[in-house]
């Protein structure tokens, strides 16, 4: 191999390292959180419904990971909740939560402030009385990691 083919070939291998995280699907879960998914609730991501009925409220851009506020709340009637799980996708642990609800409850929402290491898809999972799960998604920017 001469030494032009050398340059050319560690160019495009460069190029390929640097856009492979492009290229992944945004939906492309850690294994981490698939672990972390089997561990806890005993279903992959891909068995889980994502709906409307839920919604997560997080700031788009967080200056520091160290204090992300999040609001989760839903619509669903607590009396067909039975657990409500929060999930960082890129976290060391991506559990960051879980809450067991009832009709006492009076209605499905958590408010807190979690830590996050790097910009990642905060989750807030579901589990409804009838044994299906349910998720709502949410990407928060993370310009300063605080899990680290």
């Amino acid at each position: 191999m001469d030494r032009r083919a050398f340059i050319a070939l560690s160019a495009v291998a460069v190029v390929g390292f640097a856009l492979s995280p492009a290229l992944q699907p945004a939906h492309a879960s850690t294994p981490r959180l698939e672990e972390e998914l089997q561990r806890r609730l005993g279903v992959r991501l891909a068995q889980i419904r994502e709906v409307a009925e839920i919604k997560i409220t997080a700031p788009t851009i967080a200056e520091s990971g160290a204090n992300v506020p999040i609001t989760v709340e839903s619509d669903i009637p607590v009396d067909r909740v039975e657990h409500l799980w929060i999930f960082v996708d890129k976290n060391p642990v991506p559990w960051v939560t879980d809450l067991k609800l009832t009709p006492m409850n009076g209605q499905v929402y958590l408010s807190t402030r979690i830590k996050m290491g790097e910009t990642s898809n905060v989750r807030a999972i579901i589990k409804l009385k009838d044994g299906s799960y349910v998720m709502a998604t949410k990407e928060v920017k993370v310009t300063a990691g605080g899990c680290g």
